[in-house]
């Protein structure tokens, strides 16, 4: 029994000229992919405070470091879904903009090739 073939989108093969006009006509942006690694750069460092807060409470008294121990890991889980859904926003916004131009071009050029109407009489 043969499956069939999945389809999965083709990369496009840009030349390098594409590229850079791309990259200084802001026809896409490159937030989104700046964003992921500032969220991954975020989740290092929530998760570095995290150990240091429960090895800090090791040099604690037994309630203040059993406060500590217990408290850097809910603190960081906190942290962890406050970041994470800050970034969501971010992404979201910047994706509305990247879909918007997608959907521009879609229709055949949108603003940039719609002059004034004038409709009056």
């Amino acid at each position: 029994m043969q499956s069939a073939p999945i389809d999965r989108p083709q990369k496009e093969n840009k030349t390098m000229s594409e590229i850079v006009s791309r990259f200084f006509t802001f026809d896409k942006l490159i937030a989104t992919i700046l964003i992921k690694v500032l969220y991954w750069i975020g989740v290092v460092f929530i998760a570095i405070g995290v150990l240091v807060g429960i090895f800090g409470g090791f040099g604690k008294g037994v309630l203040s470091g059993l406060g500590m121990i217990i408290a850097a890991p809910i603190g960081g889980v906190i942290a962890l879904i406050f970041w994470r859904f800050l970034c969501e926003i971010y992404i979201v916004v910047f994706g509305m903009y990247d879909r918007l131009g997608k959907i521009q071009e879609a229709v055949g050029g949108g603003a940039k090739d719609a002059g004034p109407t004038t409709d009056a009489p």
